[in-house]
């Protein structure tokens, strides 16, 4: 019998492929869009522990070694929202096709390279596999599952999408010893393949049944906003906020949004339909997401830099120190669906996010002697609590729009955990880069006076140079140095973990409020 058109249905989502999937073949096609976000999230996180071997061999400009990083990061969040339109118009397998085609080929041309300017275009490329991916995995999921195994299925690919973001420092760190750099991004290819033949035998078709066409100007616009927003992130802790490039690319960026904004609601059918946002389990859904990553993303920039220069640990090491959040991800992810259908959506969503609020509250307690073990206690409540919410979140997302929205909707969670994430890092890093130089400031005219002017600049500008500073230094002002940037540092986390448990206590009351108590989903809005 064919699905029910009944609008609203839990079945409505499930009717935009060809067929609901028998039971082993949509678990399958669940392990290859596993395997499709394990390497996503592998790539956005490998390539930090391999730029300081990349400085060496490739020796790029400052500027060059910000966009080896933030290349991949640039052009994904820009086309996301469009790609996950071409996803409903022209099917969520060929898109997923295309972009683990483009992803490998990408992949392959980072290993390949011998120079700065090649790798960034290379991760460029990347970034646009990336972008074609990403919500596809969701929208195929989706399609595949019927509820309540949506849910089930949701939770495990947030959770592989977390255990990848979290082991990407670490497998870069074991890479990296036994390899050349090229390998952080040839680990990518067998994946890739893997991810190709399998979404050519075990994923079915799926796309929209009223397929608009694409329209150009708003995802121009959208893309120009995206990419002056992002950018303005990714140059601000540099530049700093109140320069003219910072608030120029900003003031660009919310412009372009806002004509978009207008242009889109003009139209019959337009790429984002913002009437969705008045249904608060869409809306709140979001903010839930939003919140979680800008918390997860921004606390984790600091906090490896504390493991690596404050406790003197090595590259590999400080990878090893995030397992504990990936283990909790994959649990948390896991039970949630589980926790959901006996405690209700909300009760979880807020259980992950107090969870949260634990882990940050110990982070403000931060002390440059402080053992591992509570460090490593909150790394497991952030993992954990991650999982808890990001699964229902995006359960419910996802959950409560329309068949012929669901790519365009799972485009949009992913600009919006990617936004978030450079928020979190941008803006907390600024809060706690500030703090430390203000605090290292205080101690430059005090007890450290009298240092040659270079290392002076060094120890003023970050931890990182303290620590490169204090090596050509006599010991004993060596260890004085260490100290005292050791204090200022640690001072900048406690800042960076206070506004950030600030932003997680009023997401806490938004869910409690907005989203449902109902242990299943609501149904989904009609379009």
């Amino acid at each position: 019998m064919p699905a029910s058109r009944t609008p609203g249905s839990p079945t409505q989502v499930a009717h935009t492929s060809q067929a609901v999937a028998p039971d082993a073949r949509r678990w399958i096609a669940l392990t290859v869009m596993c395997f499709t976000v394990l390497l996503i999230s592998l790539d956005g996180t490998v390539l930090n522990v391999a730029l300081p071997t990349l400085v060496v061999d490739l020796h790029p400009s400052a500027s060059g070694v910000q966009w080896i990083a933030d290349s991949y990061v640039l052009v994904e969040a820009v086309l996301l929202l469009g790609c996950g339109a071409l996803g409903d118009r022209f099917g969520r397998r060929r898109t997923f096709l295309a972009g683990v085609a483009v992803f490998g080929a990408g992949s392959a041309g980072c290993a390949l390279v011998h120079s700065a300017g090649a790798l960034i275009a290379a991760r460029a490329v990347t970034g646009v596999g990336a972008a074609l991916l990403l919500p596809a995995t969701l929208s195929i999921i989706a399609a595949t599952f019927p509820q309540p195994e949506r849910a089930r299925a949701i939770g495990i690919w947030a959770g592989i999408s977390g255990v990848g973001g979290a082991a990407g420092p670490l497998l870069g760190g074991w890479l990296l010893q036994h390899f050349w750099w090229g390998s952080v991004f040839i680990i990518n290819l067998p994946i890739a393949a893997l991810a190709l033949v399998g979404g050519v035998v075990f994923v079915s078709e799926s796309r929209a049944e009223v397929r608009p066409a694409i329209d150009p100007v708003g995802v121009g616009l959208s893309a120009i906003g995206l990419a002056a927003i992002t950018y303005a992130l990714i140059v601000a802790p540099d530049r700093g906020w109140l320069t003219g490039i910072v608030i120029g690319s900003l003031a660009v960026g919310v412009a372009m949004l806002l004509a978009f904004v207008v242009w889109d609601g003009r139209r019959q059918h337009p790429l984002v339909d913002f009437a969705l946002f008045r249904n608060p389990t869409f809306s709140t859904g979001l903010g839930a997401v939003t919140a979680a990553f800008f918390v997860m993303f921004g606390i984790s920039f600091l906090l490896s830099q504390y493991i690596q220069f404050v406790q003197q640990a090595s590259v590999f090491a400080v990878g090893l120190r995030f397992l504990p959040m990936a283990v909790g991800t994959l649990i948390g992810s896991n039970s949630a669906p589980r926790l959901a259908a006996r405690f209700g959506l909300r009760a979880v969503i807020v259980g992950g996010m107090l969870l949260l609020a634990a882990a940050l509250g110990i982070y403000s307690t931060l002390d440059v002697t402080l053992s591992p073990i509570p460090i490593d206690t909150a790394f497991s409540l952030v993992g954990f609590g991650l999982g808890l919410i990001i699964a229902p979140a995006s359960n419910a997302v996802i959950g409560s729009l329309p068949p012929d929205k669901v790519g365009i909707g799972s485009g949009l969670r992913s600009t919006v955990q990617l936004l978030a994430g450079s928020f979190g890092v941008a803006i907390i890093g600024n809060l706690a880069t500030s703090r430390y130089r203000s605090s290292i400031g205080r101690a430059l005219r005090g007890p450290l006076g009298g240092l040659p002017a270079g290392s002076r600049t060094s120890i003023a500008s970050q931890i990182g140079g303290a620590a490169s500073a204090a090596k050509h230094l006599p010991p004993t002002v060596a260890t004085r140095v260490s100290a005292a940037a050791d204090r200022a540092f640690v001072s900048g986390v406690r800042l960076g973990a206070l506004v950030e448990l600030a932003v997680m206590v009023v997401a806490i009351a938004a869910v409690a409020r907005f989203i449902p108590t109902d242990r299943a989903l609501v149904a989904p809005i009609e379009g």
